[in-house]
């Protein structure tokens, strides 16, 4: 199952919401921002692939707790999502 077929599922997504509401999930939230990558200082002499090293982590760590949230929240409509329109721009 991926996200997107969770997010189809309403009743998966109250479980989540009940979950996320929890204190218990709420304390385990706040270790996980609290060990973020970023939150941590690379040693004297890092080099650039260090860097990018912990860059990876914190995009995964980031990606991880995006994941979470978006468990309790329903797949916008199509038609509620807001398309370009550059019917509007005339050339110069």
């Amino acid at each position: 199952m991926n996200l997107q077929q969770w997010r189809q599922d309403p009743s998966l997504i109250e479980k989540s919401r009940k979950v996320q509401d929890g204190s218990v999930f709420k304390g385990i939230l706040e270790v996980m921002n609290n060990e973020l990558p970023t939150n941590h200082v690379l040693p004297l002499g890092a080099t650039g692939n260090d860097f990018a090293y912990h860059y990876g982590l914190e995009v995964g760590y980031r990606r991880a707790i995006g994941v979470l949230a978006a468990t309790s929240q329903p797949i916008e409509d199509d038609e509620a999502r807001l398309e370009a329109d550059f019917s509007q721009i005339t050339e110069q």
